[in-house]
């Protein structure tokens, strides 16, 4: 079809802003960001569409079905953010002949056109959002918040969902959980400990006895932070606690408390603490830091026998403990693992906190050198078959993958049995 000559240049101007009011958006809610576009002389609106948050990739796709709905502009004005790609931008400029350019502009501040349209495309929002919040009440439209949260990238997105929880429903236990988090990761212990005590506060009142919950997250967050802030006998303290009302253990207290008061040179308590965990916990799961700790505290005890087995209960659990902490070699990352225990990034992990408890004892060091080395044939023959198993996910349209992938978990069960240790 041929499409009359135009007089003047079509110059369109894409721009976003966020909005304070929550909007329903599946089983979430979530405080969005509308992105349009609009005639950059007129200021008549193209097009507009609410998203969760700002990605490069939304508005990718938000322009590409305006182009295919409303026709194509001669030009398109894109404000210069240094978060995203120029490359995409100059795809989409090829694939439907528009001139595309990035434009400097102060976010904050924009004209009389802008904030017509701004105004005009936030009444759609506000009144959607009363509604909601007169049917399903505050608390129910902050618990959606708190879910957004969890599926959101920007961290500032997320500190303003949260916020606007908050607002709605003060000290609610799971928003005060995700902002102590995201403090945790950034380094403010004082923040995050602030926030978790709030929470477990709010939570403990309808906390069961040993079921899981906030009022546990809450606990663990401030072990975390305590143990982060160099407060090494406070973390201990609320973690023993916690375990003692709360064995079943959800969260996972009894494998860090023996490492904590290693790191804190307590020995004495660390063999208490094994003691009592072994009669506790008799048929645990194998953590490897456990072990290797359990292994560290035997071998200071002069039980070398035992130290020994310990050791080698935790190099089957993890490959990559041993190696880091001797700074040796270590097996590709690629092996096919039964956990995220068994993962390098646990094993770095562990360095980074417990590694410390190795490198100042020499000879707790040697002991552990002379055990990954005396046991290094066997574990090669691990090795190799895990990545077997590994390669093995590729073949997951198998006709016989069940089989096949039982004959290989036999194998494992019948090599390490067959290891006299």
């Amino acid at each position: 079809m041929i499409q009359p000559l135009r007089t003047t240049r079509e110059v369109w101007s894409f721009d976003w802003f966020d909005l304070d009011v929550p909007i329903q958006f599946g089983s979430m809610f979530v405080l969005p960001t509308c992105l349009y576009v609009v005639h950059r002389f007129s200021g008549v609106l193209v097009g507009h569409e609410f998203v969760r948050e700002l990605e490069q990739r939304r508005a990718e796709l938000f322009l590409h079905r305006l182009f295919e709905e409303r026709g194509v502009p001669d030009e398109l004005q894109i404000p210069d953010f240094e978060e995203w790609d120029e490359g995409t931008w100059q795809h989409l400029s090829r694939e439907f002949h528009c001139q595309i350019n990035l434009v400097d502009r102060d976010r904050t501040h924009h004209g009389g056109t802008e904030a017509k349209v701004e105004l005009q495309l936030s009444k759609l929002a506000t009144g959607s959002a009363e509604n909601l919040l007169e049917t399903q009440g505050p608390g129910s439209v902050a618990q959606g918040l708190v879910r957004a949260v969890r599926q959101t990238r920007s961290k500032e997105k997320k500190r303003v969902l949260l916020k606007k929880a908050l607002e709605l429903a003060p000290n609610l236990p799971e928003a005060l959980l995700e902002a102590g988090d995201i403090e945790l990761q950034e380094g403010q212990f004082e923040v995050a400990t602030e926030h978790f005590a709030q929470a477990a506060a709010a939570a403990e009142p309808l906390h069961v006895k040993d079921q899981p919950g906030p009022y546990l997250k809450a606990c663990h967050g401030q072990m975390l932070a305590a143990w982060q802030q160099g407060d090494l006998q406070h973390a201990i303290g609320i973690g023993e606690n916690t375990l003692v009302e709360n064995p079943t253990d959800y969260s996972g207290f009894r494998f860090l408390l023996p490492l904590l008061h290693l790191a804190a040179g307590q020995l004495e308590q660390a063999q208490e603490y094994f003691a009592w965990y072994q009669q506790t916990y008799p048929a645990d799961l194998e953590d490897p830091g456990l072990m290797f700790g359990w292994a560290y505290t035997l071998f200071e005890s002069d039980d070398d026998k035992e130290a020994l087995r310990k050791y080698r209960r935790g190099l089957l659990q993890n490959f990559y403990l041993a190696p880091l902490l001797l700074d040796l070699p270590e097996p590709s990352p690629d092996l096919w693992q039964h956990n995220d225990r068994g993962d390098v990034q646990f094993a770095l992990d562990f360095l980074d906190s417990f590694g410390g408890i190795w490198e100042q004892n020499p000879a707790a060091t040697r002991f552990l050198r002379e055990c990954y080395i005396g046991s290094l044939p066997r574990l090669e023959q691990l090795y190799e078959l895990r990545a077997r198993m590994a390669a093995f996910q590729d073949h997951r349209y198998e006709p016989d993958h069940r089989k096949l992938w039982d004959a290989l978990t036999a194998e494992e069960q019948r090599l390490i049995a067959s290891w006299k240790w």
